[in-house]
């Protein structure tokens, strides 16, 4: 049986959903070691694994709340 891929998203959609800028998402994604991916429909688009994002929300409400 083949992996799941799962879904992804924007870099655009992404950047939205963390409410940060451009570059404060750049950072995070070497911090955190996630995997950009060329848009196959948009040359000048990249995309980024939901899951990935949502990790760093996960973490970032836990650090919020003291739960390091």
């Amino acid at each position: 049986m083949a992996k799941e891929k799962g879904k992804t998203e924007t870099l655009k959609q992404a950047k939205e959903r963390l409410g940060i800028s451009r570059t404060a998402l750049w950072r995070l994604i070497r911090k955190y070691n996630i995997e950009v991916a060329d848009d196959i429909l948009d040359a000048r688009a990249k995309r980024v694994r939901v899951t990935d994002i949502d990790r760093i929300i996960e973490e970032g409400l836990r650090i919020r709340h003291g739960q390091f």
